[in-house]
């Protein structure tokens, strides 16, 4: 199995006193390989360098992808039956929902209306006229998203019962404020955190203006999440500790890590063999 690390400013100096196998890619990155018992070992030496742990919420703590995915499948469908192409309209969906993130930010109206704007182009686009009540028929498949309760992310409460005990727990999470904490009331997780940031945006910007209001020290902070591009790449450009946990994420999402210095696990579970 291979992981990435972080060069901490002891990784070398331990390194020299364990049994690794060490290939060098370039002056100030190393790749380990090693087995996982060794890497734990790594890990327990490191944890006085934790003090601070951002965490996302959505489909790292919750689930929230499985009801998009639901909402896309549903619009998918009833599209098909209109007469439209249904990848055809997944695609412009994803078009059309992506500016107007640019544009509006995660706002619970965004992806209703998003819905609606692709119905919209798609009846233009064959010279149909534009039904009302269909319209707001799908609009209403969007809306449904935010009605039903996130299934919870294996393991979660077990986590941050332990880590909250131990660390100064943050949450940064994108969307819509009355959205989130909604989320946050339905499951229970508030109480696990010092703080909750619902963000318009997930940037250098909003994670350094926490970073400046709580004044943590980089290098024992870390941030946890399942995305590269709201969670991962801008812990990298900080030059925060940062653990990635990748799902099946959607287009707007999709980014190449800027570094290959950081944590990549398979579950949630997992953080408590290295925090």
């Amino acid at each position: 199995m291979q992981y990435k690390l972080l060069p901490t400013p002891g990784f070398y100096s331990l390194l020299r006193n364990t049994k690794y196998e060490i290939r060098y890619t370039s002056l100030v990155f190393a790749k380990a390989y090693y087995y996982s018992y060794n890497y734990k070992e790594f890990m327990q030496k490191e944890r006085v360098k934790i003090k601070t742990i951002i965490f996302d919420l959505d489909d790292t703590l919750v689930k929230t992808s499985r009801l998009y995915d639901r909402a896309r499948e549903e619009f998918s469908s009833l599209m098909g039956k209109l007469g439209f192409e249904k990848e055809e309209a997944l695609v412009k969906l994803d078009e059309i929902d992506i500016k107007n993130i640019h544009q509006h930010g995660f706002t619970k109206e965004r992806y209703p209306f998003s819905l609606g704007k692709t119905y919209e182009y798609f009846s233009q686009k064959n010279k149909e006229e534009i039904n009302p009540e269909l319209k707001k028929k799908i609009e209403e498949i969007g809306w449904q998203v935010f009605r039903q309760i996130p299934e919870l992310v294996d393991g979660v409460y077990q986590v941050l019962d332990i880590l909250s005990k131990k660390y100064f727990l943050i949450l940064a999470t994108l969307g819509d404020p009355q959205v989130q904490e909604k989320k946050l009331q339905l499951t229970d997780l508030k109480k696990y955190f010092s703080a909750v940031y619902v963000l318009r945006y997930k940037n250098v910007e909003e994670y350094q203006n926490i970073l400046t209001e709580h004044k943590l020290d980089k290098k024992d902070t870390w941030i946890i999440g399942n995305s590269v591009r709201s969670d991962l790449n801008p812990g990298l450009k900080l030059g925060l500790n940062c653990i990635l946990i990748p799902t099946l994420t959607w287009k707007f999402e999709e980014e190449v890590p800027l570094s290959e210095n950081y944590l990549q696990l398979d579950s949630l579970k997992e953080v408590l063999n290295y925090l």
